[in-house]
């Protein structure tokens, strides 16, 4: 056999494995999705050691596995925990109006004394998710406010057991029965990235977090501290086929958004780059400001399954060669379509990411895997290390070339890691960014659900507090009978999913979603590829060869100012 044809063997045969187990992670996934809502945590100690890093804590972790009680309107029952960030209820309403959901605001409170200056938000007909750390049914308040300052001044048993950052509050006397005025205390990790168990006008719930407002909004301290736009570089890493039809799309939408952006005025949508780590040129240089990466050397670590493992390596690389005008940066991949101009969603100098709920580096079964890389830390300091990934994700410029190279090394630790690369599977590296952040002493990360949108789990263009998705992010396969019903983990009578065209872009013109499919978030998504596909100059042959062209026809009538006349991009 040729030695050409033995090298296209083996390459198809990576590709089909990588699929394969793309594929598996991604019903393992969507399975935990609908099952996020039932999930239990706990914490307990488990066997440690440490790695990639110098010294490290030596106190043990406490086991805080506590009878839970997720409180409802009937009586109280078992807790669900942070990992319910997927519920389809949202907070909606404010401690001084009874408004639709889609006005929703927080009410704050600083107090001081005893339990230090600490604000407390308040969210009315809003019953949030937490592991109960004082029950309601033997701590009943006259208010609100009491309950809230039971929580501030609640002091936890043991060093390292959980302290109250939630609480929740019955004070209607006719809608909440024998629960009135009963007063549940709570802790939750990240309680602004996990969505709210109920909400709404028939909640008659009132609930509240210690410091973190769950419907803060991106950026506004920052901005009105400056004065100034606080502008941000765009990167997006990409590379082989799969991404190549999809980086395209990216690019058309964040150049729309860009111009929209610029007309409204006070714009901080600065550059972009496609970081293309396969470390060769490929037909699209003329149509995205590309920089060109090596892929990490196989030599370091045998990794042709998992092409993820590029990307730290990329980054290293390009914060180590370029120099740009902006300081902060978003980390953004090709599947991410933007639905509205991005602001700078950062409130400070401090990263600001969306939340996956499937990212657990505190949870029970995760500890030990996760300090395998921290070394011995506490149940506390787990739980500072954010269930974020690299993108969406802005930080400093500045942070980035500090963060990048401890990714790469402990992205590669864990691939290496035969129980962190199993447990951890296609999101490993996701894994390895945010302890990552936690390692170079970022211990706080801006948590933000309506950064992103991921349809067929979301549904609406807004979270049901009212506050706008920025990125609609197409992961998941979208099933649905031709009578509009949707169907979860079975083909549908009509689908999408980003991975029937992993060799070869989709054609123009992809059959709308049925009519009485009710998810806007999908039929956003394909009337947004169709837009984009429409455009680009010659899609039809780029459909059918994979290849990007620009001497067809179309070329002669290009009305798209974004293109010059031989169809290229102008950056």
């Amino acid at each position: 056999m040729a030695s050409s044809t033995r090298v296209v063997i083996v390459a198809v045969a990576f590709t089909v494995v990588a699929t394969f187990y793309s594929l598996s992670e991604l019903h393992r996934m969507s399975a935990m999705h609908a099952d996020a809502e039932t999930t239990k945590f706990a914490t307990h100690t488990g066997d440690n050691n440490r790695i990639l890093r110098a010294g490290g804590q030596t106190s043990a972790i406490s086991s805080t596995s506590a009878g839970t009680g997720q409180v409802g309107s009937a009586a109280s029952v078992g807790t669900t925990a942070a990992t319910t960030s997927t519920s389809t209820a949202v907070a909606t309403a404010t401690t001084t109006t009874t408004t639709a959901a889609t006005t929703a605001t927080a009410t704050t409170t600083t107090t001081g004394g005893s339990s230090g200056d600490h604000k407390c938000y308040t969210y009315e007909h809003t019953e949030l998710w937490g592991d109960v750390v004082v029950w309601g049914t033997l701590n009943k308040k006259k208010t609100a406010g009491e309950c809230c300052d039971a929580c501030l001044n609640y002091q936890p048993t043991g060093a390292d057991e959980p302290g109250c950052n939630v609480w929740v509050y019955c004070g209607d006397e006719v809608k909440c029965g024998s629960q009135h005025q009963q007063c549940w205390l709570k802790h939750l990790v990240h309680p602004e990235a996990s969505k709210p168990a109920r909400t709404g006008p028939q909640t008659p719930w009132t609930s509240g977090t210690i410091d973190v407002d769950i419907n803060a909004d991106p950026g506004t301290d920052a901005k009105k501290a400056s004065g100034a736009p606080r502008m941000f570089h765009t990167v997006t890493s990409a590379q082989g086929a799969a991404v190549h039809w999809q980086v395209r799309i990216h690019y058309y939408w964040w150049k729309k958004r860009k111009e929209e952006c610029q007309k409204q005025g006070n714009c901080e949508m600065g550059g972009f780059t496609r970081l293309l780590h396969s470390g060769q040129s490929d037909d699209l240089m003329d149509e995205l400001p590309t920089v060109v990466v090596d892929p990490l050397p196989q030599s370091m670590v045998e990794h042709s399954w998992y092409v993820v493992l590029n990307r730290p390596y990329a980054f290293v690389q390009w914060t180590q060669r370029v120099k740009i005008p902006e300081p902060y940066v978003l980390m953004s991949e090709p599947d991410h379509i933007y639905l509205r101009p991005m602001p700078n969603f950062m409130k400070g100098n401090a990263p600001a990411a969306f939340p996956f709920f499937y990212i657990e580096p505190s949870k029970a079964e995760n500890v030990h895997i996760t300090k395998k890389f921290t070394g011995e830390i506490t149940q506390k300091q787990l739980e500072e290390i954010a269930p974020i990934g690299n993108s969406p994700t802005f930080m400093t410029f500045e942070d980035m070339k500090k963060v990048m190279p401890t990714w790469m090394n402990v992205s590669i630790a864990v691939f290496k890691d035969q129980e962190a690369n199993s447990v951890w599977g296609w999101v490993q590296e996701m894994y390895g960014f945010t302890i990552a952040l936690w390692i170079n002493g970022i211990k706080h990360v801006d948590l933000f659900l309506n950064m992103q949108a991921q349809p067929p789990w979301d549904q609406e263009m807004h979270m049901a507090n009212g506050k706008p998705f920025y990125i609609l992010h197409y992961t998941y396969g979208m099933d649905y009978k031709l009578s509009g019903e949707f169907t979860p983990g079975k083909f549908g009578e009509w689908r999408f999913d980003k991975r029937t065209y992993g060799s070869r872009p989709p054609p123009r013109h992809l059959g709308e979603p049925p009519k009485n499919m009710k998810n806007d978030l999908v039929r956003a998504l394909i009337n947004s590829i169709n837009e984009a596909s429409a455009a680009l100059p010659c899609w039809d042959q780029y459909a059918e060869t994979g290849k990007a062209v620009y001497d067809c026809d179309e070329i002669k009538t290009l009305t798209d100012p974004r293109f010059k006349k031989d169809g290229k991009g102008i950056a």
